[in-house]
């Protein structure tokens, strides 16, 4: 079978190279006819039978030993012999033993002791108990003596130096100059201390230069929240009466104004005004606060 497909597939590849190598016609010219050449093809197959080989002879099987002939063992019947009995033991005789009679002995009896004699014993007297007396000795506690307390040393801290500086100008007109000799004053007050019965410490400043500067320092002043820096004194007559340019009448709070710390003098400085003196025009009336 599997040579017959071969042989058809070959046959059929030559059919296609044939079919594929052949002329077309033109449509000019009619087409010739032409007879089929046929090809030899392949002869069929001959089909030759499988050959068998030899098969091996059938087993040729040995004769067995016989089975075993199993004979019954014959058994001897059973003997009786009847047992042999031992001679019993004649039971135990009870013989019930004979007491004596009993004897009697009278008692005999021992002397008894005379009564007891009892003597008047002597007067018995307690021992008299004096107490000794006892002083109390309390355990003696090993001396601890107190701890004293020493405070904590504190680092000594320089006190910062305060001072206030400005300047008192004349302005009379049109012409504005320094002022030689005019003080200013400074007036510190303790918080609530504008009622009635209480003093402002009062501090006033050296006379003013030939440019009219003035500079005082606050020794005893800690603290400057209610300190007010104002006009004092001008020895000028023409021009003596304060204005109130740059608070100079009304006071200038030292609490408002920024200041200049100098470290190598460990100096605090407040700077104000400038203050303005006038000349004999009526100042104006101080608020009152």
């Amino acid at each position: 079978m599997a040579i017959t497909r071969v042989s058809v597939a070959i046959c059929l590849l030559f059919s296609l190279a044939t079919i594929a190598t052949a002329d077309y016609y033109t449509p000019s010219s009619p087409p010739v006819h032409q007879s089929p050449v046929h090809k030899p093809t392949l002869p069929p197959p001959v089909y030759t039978p499988p050959t068998h080989k030899p098969t091996l002879p059938p087993p040729v099987y040995k004769h067995t030993l016989s089975p075993p002939v199993y004979t019954k063992p014959t058994i001897p019947p059973p003997v009786y012999t009847p047992p042999v009995y031992k001679p019993t033991v004649s039971p135990p005789v009870y013989t019930k033993p004979t007491l004596p009679p009993p004897v009697y002995t009278p008692p005999v009896y021992k002397p008894t002791l005379p009564p007891p004699v009892y003597k008047k014993s002597p007067s018995y007297s307690p021992p008299s108990y004096v107490p000794t007396p006892t002083t109390y000795t309390p355990p003696t506690k090993p001396y601890v003596p107190k701890p004293t307390y020493t405070p904590p040393t504190k680092p000594y801290v320089p006190e910062i130096l305060k001072a206030v500086d400005g300047i008192i100008l004349c302005k009379n007109g049109y012409q504005t100059y320094p002022i030689q000799g005019a003080k200013a004053k400074i007036v510190c007050s303790e918080a609530g201390s504008y009622e009635k019965g209480k003093k402002d410490v009062v501090i006033y400043s050296d006379p003013t230069d030939s440019k009219g500067y003035f500079h005082v320092v606050l020794t005893n002043i800690k603290d400057l929240l209610h300190c007010r820096v104002k006009l004092y004194t001008s020895p000028v007559e023409t021009c003596n009466n304060p204005t109130n340019v740059n608070k100079g009448l009304t006071g200038v709070p030292l609490s408002m104004y920024g200041y200049r710390y100098h470290s190598d003098k460990n100096l605090k400085i407040f700077n104000v005004g400038p203050f303005y003196f006038t000349g004999h025009k009526a100042a104006p009336t101080t608020p009152k606060y």
